[in-house]
Order: C-alpha cells, then structure tokens, then sequence
C-alpha cells in the first residue's frame, strides 16, 4: 500500500471515529431523567418565594401539606413523557407536575397555569401529633367552637366514639376527617355560601366504609372513612368541598 492510500485510509478512519464520538455525545442525555415514582424528592419547597410546601412519601404514596396548614393530601402519582410525573389530589385535579430532571410546578384555585417551585431544605414533619384516645371528643368540640365562632353558625360532629377512642387508625382518620370538612366548610362560607351553609348544614357524621367518601343528605354532611386504605382512606376537604357545592 503506498504512502498516499495509508494517509487516506487513516484519514478515513479517524474521521469515522469522530463522527462516532459525535453520535454518542448527541445521544447522550443533558440532564439526568428521575426513573423512579418517588419524585419529587422529599424535602420544603417554595413558589414564588412567597407560597411554602412539604413533600414527603408515605409507603410509595406522596403527600402534600402546605406550610400554616394542618392538612396533608394524600396524592396520586402517574407517569408524564420523558420520564415526568403528574400528581393528582383526591379530587382528580393536578397538584403538581414534575419533569424528569426534577423541576416542580405547583398548581393551585389561583394559579391555574402553574407556579415553578424550588427546593429550599430538608423536608420538615408532615403529620401533626396524634390525639390521644379520651381526647377525640374535645378535639371535635375545639374545631366547632372555632368554626361558630369564625362564621356565626353552629356544626356539630357526630361517630361512634367508643370505637374511636380504642383504634388508632380510626382515630386518625376521624380527626383528619373533622379537621377536612371544617376546612372545606369555611372555604365555601368565604366563597360567599354562608348562609345556604347555615340553612342546610348542621351535623357532620364520620362513618366507616369500605371506600371514602361524601354524602349529604337531609341536612347531615356524611363522610365515609376506611381504615384499610391506612392513613390516605379518607376524603380531603377539596373532595368535601366539592360535594357540598354540588348539593347548595
């Protein structure tokens, strides 16, 4: 082989070595795709430096508490393109959004096109205390004292309390339930129904099922808990609220 045929042969093999190297560089992805259903990572995170939220996992399961709030949602997860994920609150609504790489857009009543949200810190303690068991009646009395006195009407809370008082996971579920309808009571009072509230509205009674969920009749906002979905088998106070609009 003479000299000119071996520079233009190794001419071609380094340049094909090169387009090669290019391939796999274009190939190669920028930024890491989360591949698991665990995103968003746990830990505090904050939108528009102004709106603060906890994300943390319970068995596989994401919740969402906002910071001055005593509620957690309990969230549902289902894959988006490119390895994103779309979390969705009780009621079907989208509370966030998460791209593969890990970016969290926050959705709200009020940002319905989403807000960007950053992580800030560790996550921080999502349940509250729990109460003990001879505590679950004052604990519903000090949410309907608190509501009557905020928006001049009276609710009363109504569950088999013996059963209540010697089960954990009842209890827990009963109190998140009073503490969800309360807040979903007073958003709709707020929102200018106060007083249909008042006229129509005046006991709330926990009861147990095989699948959570609201009912209302004659008066009585009735919500259904279940104990065999753990801590998530109960309604949160967007699904309450929805109910109670529907029925006004």
């Amino acid at each position: 082989m003479g000299p000119i045929v071996s520079i233009a042969v190794a001419l071609v093999l380094f340049m094909s070595a090169e387009r090669g190297a290019f391939a796999q560089q274009i190939a190669a992805p920028r930024l890491p795709l989360a591949s698991s259903a665990s995103a968003p990572r746990d830990g505090t995170y904050v939108a528009e430096d102004r709106l603060s939220f906890v994300i943390d996992h319970l068995e596989g399961q994401p919740r969402l508490r906002f910071t001055g709030s005593d509620e957690v949602f309990y969230l549902t997860s289902e894959a988006a393109p490119l390895g994103g994920r779309v979390l969705k609150y009780d009621t079907g609504a989208i509370a966030l959004q998460v791209t593969g790489w890990g970016g969290v857009t926050l959705y709200t009543a009020d940002a319905k096109g989403g807000l960007p949200a950053v992580y800030s810190d560790v996550v921080q303690n999502v349940d509250q205390p729990p109460v003990p068991g001879q505590g679950v009646k004052a604990f519903a009395q000090k949410f309907a004292s608190e509501f009557a006195s905020r928006e001049d009407f009276a609710i009363g809370f109504a569950a088999d309390w013996d059963q209540v008082e010697k089960s954990d996971i009842l209890r827990n579920l009963a109190c998140d339930t009073m503490r969800n309808a309360t807040y979903a009571l007073q958003a709709l009072a707020k929102n200018g129904r106060r007083n249909v509230l008042a006229d129509r509205f005046h006991i709330v009674r926990v009861i147990q099922g095989m699948k959570a969920g609201v009912a209302v009749q004659k008066g009585i906002l009735a919500i259904t808990i279940a104990p065999q979905s753990g801590l998530s088998g109960r309604p949160s106070s967007l699904a309450i609220a929805r109910a109670l609009q529907a029925a006004l």
